[in-house]
């Protein structure tokens, strides 16, 4: 009979403290952004923001540049640190996956692009030429590797037959010895 008396005693406290109470649901989370159609030059390169931002869009990467891209190093940085002259569209893509292995789940990356008051973007029906400065914030842990990048740079896109932007040409600029330019963080995390 106690036995039964103290269970009741547990329920009640149980129901006392609302654990059959459905709980409100969450709100489901916001899906990555990005501009499945790139119809803008704009937009092409909003997703490259958007490529960075959302580790969701690490596999939309490749859809920003054309078969025949070239990313070119800042030239100092090829000189000072012995880094490639350019690479392709392929190398471009594997890094940013690869900086996305090698950094933790948990870890973000944010890039913040600012136009350039002295350089005017050139924007034409079928090709458009962007200046931005740019900061990228990675969180890591890899030693003797910064976790802030800065520099410029210029992108070249043009319109293809589908009526998509793609990027053609990007080239990368210090602005100061001491920084690690864009060009020096995908050299690192490309190894």
């Amino acid at each position: 009979m106690k036995k039964i008396y103290y269970g009741f005693i547990v329920i009640f406290v149980i129901a006392g403290c609302n654990v059959f109470t459905p709980r409100d649901s969450e709100k489901p989370s916001k899906p990555a952004e990005w501009n499945t159609f790139p119809i803008t030059a704009q937009q092409s390169l909003e997703n490259l923001v958007f490529a960075y931002n959302y580790r969701e869009n690490v596999y939309n990467y490749a859809s920003l540049f054309s078969d025949d891209f070239l990313f070119y190093f800042d030239n100092q940085d090829v000189l000072d640190f012995s880094l490639p002259t350019y690479w392709n569209k392929n190398t471009e893509t594997e890094t940013l996956m690869n900086v996305y292995q090698r950094i933790n789940d948990s870890s973000t990356m944010y890039l913040k692009l600012q136009k350039i008051q002295s350089q005017n973007d050139n924007v034409q029906a079928d090709r458009a030429w962007f200046y931005r400065s740019y900061e990228l914030t990675m969180s890591h842990s890899i030693d003797n590797t910064p976790t802030l990048f800065v520099g410029q740079f210029r992108i070249f896109m043009e319109k293809e037959n589908s009526g998509f932007w793609k990027i053609k040409e990007w080239n990368d600029y210090r602005l100061q010895a001491d920084n690690w330019t864009w060009g020096r963080a995908k050299n690192e995390f490309s190894l």
